[in-house]
């Protein structure tokens, strides 16, 4: 009976100090990784003005467009004559044309540097999983690294870490 009590309160005291022991990932995120969300936060906001950057010419393409489908229309309301509906119409298609082409185009170049950014911030995630995992492990004492040499590693992975993000930022800004 001495030993079921003993074990039991070896249970109620030694496992709740373990796990408080233990550190958490968001203590981690807290302390060391502050500015991560908001960093990932300005990626999607520049992924989101690429239209704008990429795709400057379609608004004029398609006002051109609309301004030549107008003349158009309006030649064939007032029944003009075939050559001059010939020229219209062909003025007209040829605006549309290059309007896909442009739209075209443009999709492709933003879903490329979309995927790209994406690609860059999931191995950025995956990296900084990793580097959590060796603070944790530091900070429980799982390691057999010292304060300064924790110290310079934690500084070049979160360096890294932000060096990796200018330069998604660099290629969604400026191509």
């Amino acid at each position: 009976m001495r030993k079921i009590i003993t074990l039991i309160l070896l249970f109620v005291v030694l496992l709740p100090s373990q796990v408080l022991a233990a550190t958490s990932t968001s203590t981690v995120d807290k302390l060391y990784f502050e500015s991560y969300k908001d960093q990932v936060k300005e990626v999607k906001d520049a992924q989101k003005k690429l239209n704008d950057i990429y795709c400057t010419n379609v608004k004029a393409l398609t006002e051109k467009a609309k301004a030549s489908t107008t003349r158009y229309n309006n030649a064939v309301k007032s029944k003009a004559t075939k050559d001059v509906l010939a020229k219209v119409k062909a003025e007209r298609d040829l605006d549309k044309k290059t309007l896909s082409s442009a739209k075209a185009k443009c999709s492709a170049t933003v879903k490329a540097l979309k995927k790209k950014s994406d690609t860059a911030l999931k191995e950025i995630a995956s990296y900084k999983a990793k580097v959590v995992t060796t603070i944790k492990n530091h900070l429980d004492g799982k390691d057999k690294l010292t304060e300064d040499n924790f110290t310079e590693s934690v500084y070049k992975s979160l360096s890294e870490i932000e060096s990796k993000f200018d330069a998604i930022l660099d290629s969604l800004s400026a191509d």
